[in-house]
């Protein structure tokens, strides 16, 4: 599915991770540790998806992406018009070390660690996503991407199929953002914006969008 709004999920979920980690610098009982907030923006990123795949994946080819160019320039506005939730232009600052992870010699003051946990959580984003593309689902994506109306003919509900896609490509996106936020430390409007819809676009389409590896190999 062509979207031209998918910055959406990783825009939201970076707010609400800088926001619940302002919260737990400022909690003197926090026992929330960092290295999970990825999962949990991913989580807030679903619950977003589920909302707007609901309506917008009832159409496919060019009127689905030109709803998701909507929702996509809607939320933009809205990051710039509540400015007591996202602060305007200059978004939201944040401190990821919290010191709940001292124990473990982890406090995620220097880069390299943010690196590492970077990297751990893409691997396990990988994994998850080409475990899900060799489950019938998975299949049946692929399905209703070549052929809706044979799927459909069989007996299957291609809109659900693709609002399930479209919500667990939310989670994914979410999870992404969380690690933004913790990566710079600070979210803006530009996160939800077209230009970050774009760039996600580009990478998927020099890497090949017909191709696991594709999405992974085309930044580079």
């Amino acid at each position: 599915m062509l979207s031209f709004g998918h910055a959406i999920y990783f825009g939201l979920s970076g707010y609400f991770t800088i926001h619940f980690l302002n919260v737990l610098v400022e909690s003197e009982n926090a026992v929330f540790p960092v290295s999970l907030l990825p999962l949990l923006g991913g989580f807030v990123a679903m619950f977003f998806g589920i909302l707007i795949g609901y309506v917008s994946t009832r159409r496919a080819g060019t009127t689905f992406a030109m709803i998701s160019l909507g929702f996509g320039e809607m939320v933009t506005a809205l990051t710039l018009i509540l400015v007591a939730v996202f602060n305007g232009e200059e978004g939201i600052q944040g401190d990821r070390v919290t010191g709940l992870e001292t124990m473990l010699g982890i406090d995620y003051g220097s880069n390299i660690q943010v690196y590492y946990l970077t990297g751990v959580w893409c691997m396990i984003a990988m994994i998850a996503m080409y475990l899900i593309t060799k489950t019938p689902f998975g299949r049946m994506s692929n399905a209703v991407r070549d052929n809706p109306e044979r799927v459909q003919f069989v007996g299957y509900n291609t809109q659900r199929v693709r609002w399930l896609a479209f919500t667990l490509s939310a989670f994914f996106s979410g999870v992404a953002g969380g690690l933004h936020a913790l990566n710079f430390e600070h979210v803006g409007f530009e996160t939800v914006g077209l230009a970050k819809s774009g760039l996600v676009l580009f990478m998927v389409f020099i890497g090949g969008a017909r191709i696991y590896y594709g999405p992974i190999l085309g930044p580079f």
